[in-house]
C-alpha cells in the first residue's frame, strides 16, 4: 500500500503517545513538504504565537534582537506576523503564501533577515515554523467517500480507507483499500488524507460526464496517463512501451483520461509520478490493480454526485 511516509509518521509520533505538539510538528512538515495547506496550530492563542515565531525569527537573525526600533524587532515582526496573517490569510494556505506576508511585514518594518538573500531566509523561517509545529496542517472534515488513514484493528497500523457512511455519535463505517475488509471505527482513529490531485492543471478542465473508472456520472478532471511532472523525461525521446503515440508536447498533453476526483487521487496514490507513467500509462493497466478493483467495485456502488 502506497502511502505519504511523513503522514504516517505523524500518526505513529501521536499513537506511541506523543504530545500534540509532536503531532502537529510531524504534520506541519508533511504538509510543507506534499505542498499542502498549512494554518496557526489551533492549541495557542495569539500571544503565544507571537512569542513562538519571534524565537525563530531571533533565531534566524539573531542581530534583530539590537534593532533599536521595536517594529523592526523579533517581537515586533511577530506581532504584525500573526496580526498580517489574520487580515491577509483566508485560512489555510500553503506556505507560498505565508512567504508572501513574512516578506510584506518586512517590508513594512524597512528591514531584512538577511541581505545577501532574504528569499532564503524567509523560506528558513517558514520551514522552521512547520518543524516546530507552529504552523501546521488544518483538520480536515471526515465525509462519506473521502479517502482516509485509519487503525485497522488487526495489526493496530495506519491503513487506507474509504468512509462508506457516517454512524453518527463519532463512528464511522470504513471499507480498508487493501483488503477491502469492512470495520467500524471511532474518529479518533481515523486522519483525513487531503485530495491532492499531483497532476497540475487538471483542476481547470472540470466537466460534467461519466467517470472511466467508476462509471459515476460526476464532475470530471483530465488525468495524465504520463504526469505532466514528468513530460521533460520522453519529450523529444522514447515513450514507455505499449504506447501508441508520438513524444511531441501535443500528445503528451493530450494523452490522458477523464476520471473523478475521487478516482483520479486513488491514482496518484498508487504509486510516484514517474512510476505512473512507466507501469500504469493506461487507463487499463490501472484498472488491472487489485486496489483499483477493490475501490472501483465500492465506487460503482454508490450514488452519483458531485
Amino acid at each position: 500500500m502506497v502511502k505519504s511516509s511523513a503522514k504516517v509518521a505523524a500518526l505513529r509520533l501521536e499513537s506511541a503517545g506523543h504530545t500534540k505538539a509532536s503531532a502537529a510538528k510531524a504534520a506541519g512538515e508533511a504538509a510543507t513538504a506534499e505542498g499542502g495547506p498549512l494554518e496557526f496550530r489551533a492549541d495557542a492563542d495569539a500571544e503565544e504565537l507571537e512569542k513562538l515565531v519571534a524565537r525563530v525569527l531571533r533565531a534566524q537573525c539573531p542581530s534583530l534582537q539590537f534593532e533599536e526600533d521595536p517594529m523592526a524587532g523579533a517581537a515586533g515582526l511577530a506581532g504584525s506576523f500573526v496580526a498580517y496573517a489574520a487580515e491577509k490569510i483566508t485560512f489555510p494556505k500553503k506556505a507560498a503564501a505565508w512567504r508572501q506576508v513574512l516578506d510584506e511585514v518586512l517590508a513594512d518594518a524597512s528591514t531584512v533577515l538577511d541581505d545577501d538573500d532574504n528569499a532564503d531566509a524567509i523560506r528558513s523561517v517558514i520551514d522552521e515554523l512547520c518543524r516546530k509545529g507552529v504552523l501546521t496542517a488544518p483538520k480536515a472534515t471526515i465525509e462519506e467517500g473521502a479517502i482516509v488513514l485509519a487503525v485497522l484493528v488487526e495489526d493496530d497500523d495506519w491503513h487506507e480507507a474509504m468512509v462508506q457512511k457516517d454512524l453518527g455519535g463519532g463512528r464511522f463505517r470504513l471499507i480498508f483499500l487493501e483488503y477491502g475488509k469492512p470495520q467500524e471505527t471511532a474518529v479518533s482513529d481515523i486522519r483525513p488524507v487531503d485530495m491532492v490531485v499531483d497532476d497540475e492543471g487538471s483542476e481547470e478542465q472540470l466537466q460534467e460526464g461519466r467517470c472511466d473508472m467508476c462509471q459515476r456520472q460526476k464532475l470530471l478532471t483530465f488525468h495524465h496517463l504520463i504526469p505532466k511532472d514528468v513530460h521533460a523525461t520522453y519529450l523529444k525521446k522514447r515513450l514507455p512501451p505499449g504506447i501508441d503515440g508520438e513524444p511531441t508536447r501535443g500528445f503528451l498533453n493530450s494523452y490522458g483520461t477523464m476520471v473523478c476526483r475521487h478516482c483520479h487521487s486513488f491514482i496518484h496514490r498508487l504509486a510516484p509520478n514517474p512510476e505512473l507513467a512507466k507501469e500504469y500509462n493506461t487507463l487499463q493497466k490501472i484498472l488491472d490493480s487489485p486496489k483499483v478493483q477493490n475501490w472501483v467495485q465500492w465506487a460503482g456502488q454508490q450514488n452519483s454526485g458531485r
